[in-house]
């Protein structure tokens, strides 16, 4: 494999650790497995795991399923003071972001928020989620991570609720939503990965 190649299979985490050093970040590489099993630990083990990602579900505990069509994909998860200024001033931000390890100016990119909280708790974190997105694509514009006019992907999750599927009660307005910030926002506990630049 050649040094183009290289660098053209690792694009958004080089971009990822150049705008925001390395040391603050945890990388999942290459995940190819037809399911990807997302869990947030941080509330169970009282901050000693984050996030964590599984090949097949694990037992007694609730996931966001990725189901993947056989790409390889990628994470990166955003640690404590990722995004602090220079004043010391860290935003409320969402996880981590998804990518194609191959990833292009057009393949998707998935930003990820999950809310391990009790089922009749999820109306109190829809528009502190949505903000927490909103403020983590606006900095991977500033910092040139991704292009201002890319419409990304985002989904809020709330694993321990049995509904799949909450998107009407996190959103009222998609299209104003998409249009005002360029985020497809999804709200739900299954994500599909159609292709290299669709998610449903």
């Amino acid at each position: 494999m050649n040094f183009t190649k290289c660098l053209t299979l690792t694009r958004m985490k080089n971009k990822l650790i150049a705008a925001l050093g390395n040391d603050r970040l945890v990388h999942k590489d290459n995940m190819n497995y037809p399911q990807i099993h997302v869990v947030d630990l941080t509330e169970r083990t009282k901050g000693r795991q984050g996030i964590e990602i599984f090949p097949e579900k694990p037992n007694d505990i609730d996931t966001l399923l990725i189901e993947n069509p056989n790409l390889d994909v990628s994470a990166t998860f955003f640690k404590p003071q990722c995004f602090r200024d220079e004043y010391g001033v860290e935003p409320d931000n969402c996880e981590g972001v998804f990518y194609l390890t191959n990833s292009t100016d057009n393949t998707w990119v998935l930003f990820l928020e999950i809310k391990d909280c009790l089922p009749k708790n999820i109306g109190n974190y829809f528009d502190k989620a949505q903000k927490q997105i909103i403020k983590v694509v606006e900095i991977f514009r500033e910092k040139k991570i991704i292009a201002q006019n890319k419409n990304v992907y985002a989904n809020i999750s709330f694993p321990r609720r049995n509904k799949t599927d909450y998107y009407n009660q996190l959103i009222k307005n998609p299209k104003d939503f998409r249009d005002k910030y360029k985020i497809i926002l999804r709200g739900t506990n299954r994500l599909i990965i159609k292709s290299s630049t669709t998610i449903i």
